[in-house]
């Protein structure tokens, strides 16, 4: 059953108060993406960016490992920060510098990784988060999926890291189109079936690969075909995470990818609390990609625009 415009209105309300005040990154591309920026935004924008730009050491890291500084350059391109900023230069040189190293995922041979191409003979550009004594899982992305076994963390972490590099312009340097081939390599055995892979770990190589340049995007719609013929009619998955897959399936533009955003939108909308989050303890990153999803469905369908807010939601001035 398709949304109704008062649906969608309202649900887009609700988001719109939960985000009005709220001085973080999430609450300024929330309010922007609803045309509904504060007057102090700009200000905010700037401070936010100031801020995460203070937390790299020398090396251009965050906190000594790559998932921190992942994510603070992806805060930064969520804040408009181009490839030239100082700050996301940085990180993402630190970040860059990780390829290839130690601790990544197919790393080394045995007879059995061999077997199902997850060795070095196959695969490269994969980030390494450490060595292999450290313990990188459980790993959170902020899409809300978690992986709990080591290098299921490993390789999310990694194909995280190449979503943010291509988000910022880096598909020329070879080692990072190395990772992106790997990534639609091990795709083609996965749509082979030759071997299982978990669905939240498919959805993440495949946001990965859609962040590419035009020509290997086509590759992400393929991915994608497997993971929504997935799909329960009640818009969610057996072993997935919806809010995960609605954050991968947002980056494809097939109809195919569409539908299944809007089987999964519907599927969320009555998780919606009363504060307009959509998430227990009101998670912002949850609520954001709800956002998206929503927000994204108003365009398919409007014309020319998506379902207007109501005139308290876009009231949104500081006292």
């Amino acid at each position: 059953m398709a949304f109704s415009p008062t649906e969608m209105t309202h649900a887009l309300d609700g988001v719109a108060a939960f985000f009005r005040s709220r001085q973080t990154r999430a609450g300024v591309v929330a309010r922007r993406l609803l045309g509904a920026s504060a007057p102090g935004d700009d200000r905010l924008s700037l401070q936010l960016i100031n801020e995460r730009r203070r937390r790299t050491r020398m090396d251009g890291g965050v906190g000594g490992w790559v998932a921190a500084t992942t994510f603070s350059a992806w805060e930064l391109i969520q804040l408009g920060c181009m490839p030239d900023h100082t700050g996301l230069s940085r990180m993402l040189g630190y970040i860059l510098d990780r390829q290839d190293k130690p601790g990544r995922f197919g790393e080394g041979c045995s007879e059995r990784r061999h077997a199902i191409g997850h060795c070095h003979h196959f695969i490269g550009g994969f980030f390494s988060p450490g060595s292999k004594d450290k313990i990188v899982a459980p790993l959170a992305l902020p899409s809300s999926a978690v992986f709990t076994e080591e290098w299921d963390a490993r390789f999310a972490g990694s194909c995280f890291a190449l979503r943010t590099a291509l988000q910022a312009r880096q598909e020329r340097r070879e080692p990072v189109m190395r990772h992106l081939q790997s990534l639609v390599y091990l795709a083609g055995r996965w749509e082979r079936q030759e071997f299982p892979v978990a669905p939240d770990l498919a959805l993440t190589a495949m946001a990965s690969v859609a962040a590419a340049p035009l020509p290997h995007r086509e590759h992400a719609e393929r991915m994608a075909e497997r993971i929504v013929a997935d799909q329960r009619p009640d818009g969610t998955w057996e072993k997935a995470t919806t809010l995960h897959a609605l954050d991968s399936l947002l980056t494809l533009t097939s109809k195919n990818a569409r539908d299944a955003v809007e089987r999964s939108t519907k599927a969320i909308l009555p998780e919606q609390r009363p504060d307009g989050s959509f998430d227990d303890h009101g998670n912002e990153e949850k609520t954001l990609i709800a956002l998206r999803a929503i927000w994204s469905l108003g365009i398919r369908r409007a014309t020319p625009r998506p379902p207007r807010l109501s005139p308290a939601a876009i009231s949104v001035r500081h006292r």
